[in-house]
């Protein structure tokens, strides 16, 4: 990967980083608009192989086999599968909930990794870990509040989302250590694409075959390859023009994004509970983040 540069430049990684967002907003609407219209297998297909074609055109000419070259072949395999049931679950409930509530329960997923990473990794598990945990929760519980008229299918399958995101976050640190971020990526990308294929003689039970593709169709498949690549491309030079610790709080933003988006391309508002949820979800994450970020520049 790109060396780290010998300063940081913390305008240019909030840039990256906001780019990075407004890029996986985007393709959280693109699947959402899609899904309407067709089944999520077709979408999921194409949303990686399209990331996995770009990488391979980008990329192979100058890496040639290291774009594939890794010495843990049971923990990428993993890591790909992990990644396809977020992609079907977040896409498929995208389908039944508004975008921002199902971004919002979905980035409960950094406190529980936070947590895990105690027992599963070594790292020490502090009383600001598990605050933050408590809060993101509690903000989670008032999204899904009974009389929140969610689709409770809908509920279930951001829960999914969870579970996958969670090891999968945890299998990228893992890997981190060991192989290139750029194999990585694309290894997951092929895994994507191999079971999402797998899934497509399943396409008419969920959701559908389109009764034809608009031009406008096409355009927002093609986007979803590109929307993933540009996406990881502006999160790594974001991490490359500043430190972790600099990011971590800032991802929570991705959820004022996400409000957005609903908003702006579906009509979509969270109410007053829900918008208070959303609130504690990213306050708690962000407290937590930068309180542990104060202990350990103490220690």
């Amino acid at each position: 990967m790109t060396g780290t540069p010998h300063v940081t430049h913390l305008p240019r990684a909030f840039a990256f980083l906001m780019a990075a967002h407004v890029c996986f907003v985007l393709l959280d609407a693109t699947g959402k608009a899609l899904a309407r219209d067709m089944g999520i297998p077709l979408i999921s297909f194409v949303r990686h192989f399209g990331h996995a074609l770009l990488m391979l055109a980008v990329l192979a000419p100058t890496m040639g086999m290291a774009l594939v070259r890794t010495t843990r072949w049971r923990a990428q395999l993993v890591r790909g599968v992990l990644l396809t049931g977020f992609t079907l679950s977040f896409f498929t409930a995208l389908r039944l909930l508004p975008q921002a509530e199902a971004t919002a329960i979905n980035f409960i997923t950094p406190f529980f990794v936070m947590l895990a990473a105690g027992p599963l990794l070594g790292e020490h598990v502090s009383w600001r870990r598990w605050a933050g945990a408590a809060g993101g929760f509690a903000g989670m519980l008032l999204i899904v509040r009974p009389g929140s008229e969610l689709a409770p299918l809908g509920v279930a399958c951001v829960l999914v989302t969870v579970a996958c995101n969670i090891g999968f976050q945890l299998l990228t640190r893992s890997l981190a250590t060991s192989d290139d971020s750029r194999a990585t990526i694309f290894l997951t990308s092929l895994v994507g694409t191999v079971l999402s294929a797998a899934l497509l003689p399943f396409q008419q039970a969920w959701g559908g075959w389109p009764e034809h593709l608009s031009a406008f169709d096409i355009v927002l498949l093609a986007a979803l390859g590109v929307l993933g690549v540009v996406s990881q491309w502006c999160l790594i030079r974001a991490y490359v023009w500043s430190s972790a610790s600099f990011i971590a709080p800032l991802v929570f933003l991705q959820i004022v994004w996400a409000t957005l988006s609903g908003w702006t391309f579906f009509g979509q508002l969270p109410d007053g509970l829900a918008a208070a949820g959303m609130v504690l979800i990213a306050a708690s994450g962000i407290g937590a983040m930068l309180s542990e970020a104060r202990a350990t520049r103490r220690a």
